[in-house]
């Protein structure tokens, strides 16, 4: 790989994400999904965590992530892509108070990632049925300067309205065009069964507010429970009830963010049995309760939002 070909838009990322990643740990984007990590010290996390189908992006310093029996190792000249949920213990390397790890990391919407597969099924290379979903892979130019690019998008409402979402988009048409991507997905079964996952897909993001189960999902696309669950998780890297959940969740944070609403409310509208489950769900997946959460992220973000 030239190193040179990348060196400027890497630089311009890591400034950026420098100035965003201020304190120690992880710092989430108004944008759902995109958040940032600064280490100064070495450290292996305590926990295990459940990470959706995204992309990992070391811009200082070194990772290592085991993923189920596989370690991957990764650094600035390299991302980690999860093509499917997994679990993920997770080590920073190498990392110093001088030269911190700087990390970005956006999960991939699994309906961008499902209509993205459509549209490259029939230019993709065979699959490799040896290959994990889960893999690093050289960090690709176009992907960096697109990252530069949508973090100031994501600071003004109108540009995350309208040219955010685009960007987004040609991130995940980057990182699926390559020989590794293929494994992601087996071509042939997504252009048998992703026009009906996609359509449940939209019936869960259209009805999410009230109680939806495998067999009404499963019906309405005419497929029999089983065979929709297990064909669910193979197109979209993630099980039907997981996606159910994160729609609710990040309805429910957009709710928190535009703020005038207790967690209660928030939970009720979104579709959760209880507060105690809504505040539950939502701290496992963005690292705290909902109302500290809020007032942590509009703390964090530019005025002009």
């Amino acid at each position: 790989m030239n190193t040179d070909a990348v060196s400027t838009p890497l630089a311009r990322l890591r400034g950026m994400v420098a100035a965003r990643a201020v304190n120690e740990g992880r710092t989430d984007s108004i944008w759902p999904g995109l958040r940032y990590y600064r280490f100064s010290t070495p450290l292996r996390y305590d926990k295990t965590q459940t990470l959706a189908p995204g992309v990992v992006i070391v811009l200082q310093g070194r990772k290592s992530a085991r993923l189920g029996a596989i370690t991957l190792a990764y650094d600035d000249m390299s991302c980690l892509v999860l093509g499917a949920e997994t679990r993920c213990e997770g080590t920073v390397v190498e990392a110093s108070a001088g030269r911190p790890y700087l990390a970005i990391h956006m999960d991939l919407p699994p309906d961008l990632l499902v209509k993205t597969f459509v549209a490259l099924a029939d230019a993709a290379p065979a699959p490799d049925a040896q290959a994990s979903p889960n893999y690093v892979a050289p960090v690709d130019e176009r992907v960096l300067d697109a990252f530069t690019r949508l973090l100031p998008a994501t600071d003004h409402a109108i540009d995350r309205a309208t040219i955010a979402p685009l960007i987004v988009e040609e991130i995940i048409v980057r990182l699926l065009r390559s020989v590794a991507a293929s494994a992601i997905r087996d071509a042939a079964a997504i252009k048998r069964s992703a026009a009906r996952i996609h359509q449940a897909m939209q019936l869960i993001q259209q009805h999410f507010r009230r109680p939806l189960d495998i067999a009404e999902l499963a019906g309405a696309v005419a497929m029999s429970p089983s065979h929709f669950a297990h064909t669910f998780r193979e197109v979209a890297g993630l099980a039907p009830m997981h996606f159910l959940r994160n729609t609710r969740l990040d309805a429910a944070r957009a709710l928190l963010l535009a703020g005038g609403r207790r967690a209660g409310e928030v939970a009720a509208l979104t579709g959760f049995d209880s507060a105690a489950h809504f505040t539950r769900e939502f701290k496992r997946r963005y690292g705290a309760p909902p109302a500290q959460y809020a007032r942590q992220l509009a703390s964090s973000q530019p005025q002009s939002i």
